[in-house]
């Protein structure tokens, strides 16, 4: 039972940590969607996803249940984002903040 309650709070404090990572990643892509540090910022969001499945594969020992779970939790991320939106500006340059 302890093992369990160990398991599952790993992968809530990681699927936190995702979305966290992921919301903050999404709005800087969209701020950047015509400029080419838009390559880096989608490129970071691709490889969160992926380190996010290696951590849960870790976790559950189990690729099949490992995918399961992060197809969930990314359907809920888009869904909270389609939701809440994400954060939208214009970049300004240090010396006019």
């Amino acid at each position: 039972m302890k093992k369990q309650l160990a398991k599952a709070l790993e992968i809530s404090v990681e699927t936190l940590n995702y979305w966290v990572i992921s919301y903050a990643l999404s709005s800087m892509t969209l701020v950047f969607r015509a400029e080419w540090p838009f390559v880096v910022f989608f490129a970071s969001e691709v490889w969160l996803l992926g380190r996010y499945y290696e951590k849960i594969t870790a976790v559950l020992n189990s690729r099949k249940w490992a995918v399961l779970v992060c197809a969930l939790v990314f359907a809920a991320f888009v869904l909270f984002v389609s939701q809440v939106g994400l954060v939208q500006g214009s970049v300004a340059p240090f010396s006019k903040l």
